[in-house]
């Protein structure tokens, strides 16, 4: 995986978890409603693992957010070249 890969992977993966966790939801009730195991969306939350975008608007749909704003996707950039 290349670097900026890296950390785009951590950033974006604790913005799952932070609204994962600002709306109460546990990760088990989260990957269940995703479709993905507890450690599957862990490795997500840590930036461990890519994921579909696929994966990201079920996240959006569960989460009642939006892809973009679960992604902050706009300010991804300036987080890579920070």
């Amino acid at each position: 995986m290349k670097k900026d890969n890296t950390v785009l992977l951590k950033y974006i993966g604790n913005r799952f978890q932070t609204f994962r966790e600002e709306r109460g939801i546990t990760r088990t009730m989260a990957a269940n409603m995703i479709g993905v195991t507890p450690r599957t969306l862990a490795s997500y939350e840590r930036g461990e693992r890519e994921i579909t975008t696929d994966t990201v608007e079920k996240m959006a749909v569960a989460y009642k957010t939006t892809f973009t704003n679960l992604t902050n996707y706009k300010n991804v950039l300036d987080e890579i070249n920070a």
